[in-house]
This record gives structure tokens, sequence and C-alpha cells, in this order.
């Protein structure tokens, strides 16, 4: 890939659900920074 479309984007990955924690893999793979926040 020539360079990564989404880096430099800063995504913060609050859900719970199935949805949410692939799709901020996704992003991740596309070159975001995913912090993932979970319950403690």
């Amino acid at each position: 890939m020539a360079g990564r479309p989404l880096e430099g984007l800063l995504v913060i990955d609050v859900g719970t659900r199935i949805g949410a924690p692939f799709c901020a893999g996704l992003l991740g793979e596309w070159g975001a920074d995913v912090v993932k926040v979970e319950q403690p």
C-alpha cells in the first residue's frame, strides 16, 4: 500500500459489542492510532 490513508488520525474505541471493536481494528490497519477504553 502506498501510504496509509488514515495515518495521523486518533480513534478512541469505547464500544463493547462486536461491531465497534471490529471497526476500530480496521481503522488501525489503515493507519489510525487506536486507543481502546475498557471497563475497570
